[in-house]
């Protein structure tokens, strides 16, 4: 007995091909209408001729849409490049404005400041990323004037001094350093103290404020007139911590600096 076997269905396809084509001949050829004999073609076969419209107008219309497509990616990259490059000319311009305004404040400062000093502008190229090595750099040596342990402020109060000299460039000791020691009083009673680094560079340490002091939160802290570095009444910080222990000869006390280290750009060295 012979096995089963499907019976394949041989050229199927062929009816369906045989009209589409016709009705695509009926589409471009007129033919008689005796006994409405076009009338009767064309309503039936009119739905494989719009099938097969549709389906030429889809298979021409792939290329189009294939390139209209590459067309709006290219647009899309060209946009993207622009605001780019937009955006890289906007910041440019504010951080020229944000200099310009910075400068003209420095040169306002550098020509009348308060304290009547004779100043020398320069600007921080290089800066230590710790308290332990928190050294800066500043573009201003030798040839300008510059010798060691000027004193360097700006507006807002007291940096640091000049450790270090050379022909074009200067190193600078800031107050917020563990090597440092300042000189200081409070300004609201006169209570005496030496201003140090301490460990966190956003404060810096009081010392040797007499347990009896009558010192406050709130009170300002300026330069003594006992150093022999630094002019009497330039602002250090102000106090934001004052504690003892009952067995303690002095207070713990902690100053919030006047100068904000972290953003400074331009300096001034007091020429004496």
């Amino acid at each position: 007995m012979k096995p089963y076997r499907g019976t394949r269905r041989k050229n199927s396809y062929r009816p369906a091909v045989i009209i589409v084509l016709l009705a695509l001949v009926l589409s471009y050829f007129t033919i008689n209408n005796s006994f409405g004999i076009r009338l009767v073609f064309t309503s039936v076969f009119y739905p494989f001729q719009a099938a097969g419209q549709y389906i030429v107008k889809g298979v021409v219309g792939i290329p189009t849409g294939i390139i209209s497509l590459r067309g709006l990616s290219l647009e899309n990259k060209e946009l993207k490049t622009r605001l780019l490059t937009s955006s890289a000319k906007l910041a440019l311009f504010e951080e020229l404005v944000n200099e310009n305004v910075r400068l003209r404040q420095a040169l306002d400062f550098q020509g009348s400041n308060r304290y009547r000093f004779k100043l020398v502008a320069a600007q921080v190229v290089a800066r230590g990323a710790s308290p332990y090595t928190s050294l800066m750099e500043v573009n201003q040596g030798v040839l300008s004037g510059v010798k060691a342990d000027m004193p360097v402020i700006v507006d807002g109060g007291l940096v640091g001094r000049v450790v270090e000299v050379s022909l074009f460039s200067s190193k600078v000791l800031p107050i917020t350093d563990l090597k440092s020691s300042v000189a200081a009083v409070d300004q609201q009673n006169r209570e005496f103290g030496v201003i140090e680094g301490f460990a966190s560079q956003h404060l810096l340490a009081m010392k040797y404020v007499s347990s009896v002091a009558d010192i406050q939160v709130g009170d300002p802290i300026v330069t003594s007139p006992a150093s022999k570095i630094f002019p009497p009444g330039i602002p250090i910080g102000t106090v934001v911590q004052v504690k003892k222990k009952d067995d303690d000869l002095f207070f713990d006390v902690k100053i919030r600096p006047a100068v904000n280290f972290s953003k400074l750009e331009e300096v001034f060295l007091i020429i004496q």
